[in-house]
């Protein structure tokens, strides 16, 4: 089977998922301009690279566990990711969800993600 080639801006996406997963905030958030917005269920735009950080540090609700990515479409500056997290709330209980996000790139930072996903019981995931 040939090797495929990911984009710059697919291993952004790549590299971003794994430090979330390794809870490496600042280099997850790396690929992030600074005025970026980011828009998910259940709560206002976070507008700016501040506000997008606030979101991990202090209101998401996950504890270990790893993304995995299950399809990618890139068109240009933008990319469509489909996928599943599987792993445990902070307070260890158990949490699997499927998502979909879709990036746009500018100049080689992400400067707009929007995610899709079911939120069931109200937590910050």
């Amino acid at each position: 089977m040939p090797t495929i080639e990911l984009s710059a801006h697919a291993k952004a996406v790549h590299n971003f998922y794994a430090k979330i997963d390794d809870r490496d905030i600042p280099a997850a958030l790396a690929c992030f301009a600074s005025a970026a917005v980011y828009r998910r269920p259940g709560f206002q735009e976070f507008d700016g690279l501040s506000a997008i950080e606030d979101f991990y540090r202090q209101v998401r609700d996950v504890g270990n566990g790893h993304h995995v990515v299950e399809a990618i479409v890139e068109t240009g500056h933008e990319i469509a990711i489909r996928g599943r997290f599987e792993g445990f709330f902070s307070d260890g209980a158990p949490l699997q969800i499927r998502f979909a996000d879709f990036w746009k790139f500018a100049q080689g930072k992400v400067i707009e993600r929007n995610s899709y996903l079911f939120q069931n019981d109200g937590r910050a995931i």
